[in-house]
C-alpha cells in the first residue's frame, strides 16, 4: 500500500512523534516521565533484515521532546531481534511481556521503567495505527 511508511524511517519518526504529542492519554499516562529511550532493532540477515536499526527519542512530562536514528546516551536501552519488536508491534507480545519474558533486554533502572507500563502500552497502541511497512521478509506483515 502506497501510504505504508517504512518502519524506523525519518517520515515515520516525525509523524511517530506527532502523534504521541497530540494524544491526550498518554499525556497524562506519561506525566511524571523524564527520560531518554534506545530502541535497537537487531539485524536478522536471514530474514532479509541486514543492519541493525537504532532509533531513540526523549520524553518530558509526557511530551516527546526529540527523537533521532543512531546512537546516543539515554537513560534506558531497549534491544531486541527485529521480529520481537514486529511481534509487539502486530500484538502478538506486549512490550511489558517482552521485557518480563527477556525477549527485549534492558539497560537502565527496570523498576522505574516498569512504573511506565500503562504509557509505554499506550505508546505502542500509538503506533500499530501508523500505516507501518516491515522490512525483509517481515513485509508481508506491514499493515494500514
Amino acid at each position: 500500500m502506497a501510504d505504508r511508511m517504512e518502519l524506523g524511517n525519518d517520515k515515520y519518526l516525525e509523524l511517530f512523534k506527532k502523534n504521541l504529542n497530540q494524544d491526550e492519554k498518554y499525556m497524562n499516562l506519561a506525566a511524571s516521565v523524564n527520560d531518554s529511550y534506545t530502541l535497537v532493532l537487531q539485524a536478522e540477515p536471514d530474514k532479509g533484515v541486514g543492519e541493525n536499526m537504532v532509533v531513540g527519542f526523549e520524553i518530558k512530562e509526557g511530551r516527546m521532546t526529540d527523537i533521532w536514528t543512531g546512537e546516543r546516551e539515554t537513560s534506558f536501552i531497549l534491544s531486541a531481534p527485529y521480529r520481537v519488536w514486529v511481534d509487539i508491534l502486530l500484538g502478538k507480545i506486549s512490550a511489558n511481556r517482552a521485557f518480563i519474558t527477556r525477549k527485549l533486554k534492558i539497560k537502565g533502572n527496570m523498576p522505574r521503567l516498569l512504573k511506565t507500563a500503562k504509557a509505554t502500552d499506550r505508546l505502542v497502541e500509538i503506533l500499530r495505527e501508523m500505516p507501518t511497512e516491515f522490512h525483509g521478509e517481515y513485509s508481508v506483515y506491514s499493515f494500514g
